[in-house]
C-alpha cells in the first residue's frame, strides 16, 4: 500500500482549526467516491495510522468526520465501515449548508472593511487562476479559501464553527464536483455574484447569491448521486 505523508502546515487544509485529520478525511472520501475503497469495506484504525504515519488520534477524528459526512458507519466490534451515503442526509447538510453560509456573507456585508473587501477580492482571483487547473484539488483548495475568508469576515465564531461543521458533510460532493470543468465556471461566476453584493454592503444580495450558490450545488451532487445508483443497477 503507498504510504500518503500528511504534513500539518499544509495551505490547503479546511480554515481555521485544519488538523491532520481533515486532510486524512479529504483523501479517504476522495478514495470512497473513486472506488478505490469499496462499499461494505471495513476500515482499521492502525492500518490507515501505518499508512499515513500518524497516530492514530487523527485518524480515529478523520473516521468520525466522515461517518459525520455519512460515508461510513462507526460499528461496535467492527469498527468504521463504509456504506452508501443516504441521499436525505446529503440534502439535509446542503440544506442546513445554504443557510449558515447565507448568514455569514449577509454579516460579511455589512462587517467588512474596505481593505478586507480588497482582500476578498484577491482570493476571487484566485478561485479565478484555479478553474483552469487540472483535476478538481486547486480549485477546491481556493474555493475553501474564499468561504473560509468570508466567514471571518463575518465575525461570528459561534456561526463559523457551526458553519464548518456542515461544510465538513458537504465537502466530498464538491470536491467530485469540481472535477468538472464546467461546475468550476459555475462555481466561479457564482463566487463574482456574491463578492459583488458584499462589497456593495448589500446584505439580503449576499445571503440570496450564497444560498443560490450552496443549493446548486446541493441539485448537482443529488443528480449525481442519483445517476450513480442508475449506473450500478445497470452493470449488475
Amino acid at each position: 500500500m503507498n504510504i500518503v505523508r500528511i504534513q500539518s502546515n499544509d495551505a490547503s487544509l479546511d480554515g481555521a482549526g485544519s488538523t491532520l485529520a481533515d486532510s486524512i478525511r479529504r483523501t479517504l472520501a476522495d478514495e470512497i467516491f473513486s472506488g478505490a475503497i469499496e462499499i461494505n469495506q471495513r476500515l482499521d484504525e492502525q492500518v490507515l495510522a501505518d499508512r499515513f504515519e500518524v497516530s492514530r488520534t487523527p485518524v480515529r477524528e478523520a473516521l468520525r468526520q466522515l461517518a459525520s459526512a455519512g460515508l461510513i458507519e462507526l460499528k461496535p466490534r467492527r469498527g468504521a465501515v463504509v456504506v452508501p451515503s443516504d441521499p436525505n442526509l446529503v440534502s439535509q447538510a446542503f440544506e442546513a449548508a445554504a443557510e449558515l453560509e447565507a448568514l455569514l456573507a449577509g454579516k460579511a456585508a455589512v462587517r467588512a472593511s474596505l481593505s478586507e473587501m480588497v482582500d476578498l477580492q484577491s482570493a476571487l482571483d484566485e478561485c479565478e487562476h484555479a478553474v483552469l487547473a487540472d483535476g478538481s484539488e486547486p480549485y477546491s483548495a481556493a474555493n475553501r479559501r474564499f468561504h473560509n475568508m468570508i466567514g471571518e469576515l463575518a465575525r461570528n465564531d459561534s456561526l463559523v464553527a457551526a458553519t464548518r461543521i456542515v461544510r465538513i458533510q458537504t465537502a466530498p460532493y464538491q470536491r467530485v464536483r469540481f472535477a468538472e470543468p464546467e461546475e468550476r465556471r459555475r462555481s466561479q461566476s457564482e463566487h463574482a455574484v456574491i463578492v459583488d453584493a458584499i462589497c456593495r454592503q448589500d446584505p439580503a444580495g449576499a445571503s440570496k447569491a450564497m444560498k443560490d450558490h450552496i443549493l446548486r450545488a446541493s441539485i448537482h451532487a443529488l443528480k449525481r448521486k442519483r445517476d450513480d445508483g442508475d449506473n450500478s443497477s445497470h452493470t449488475q
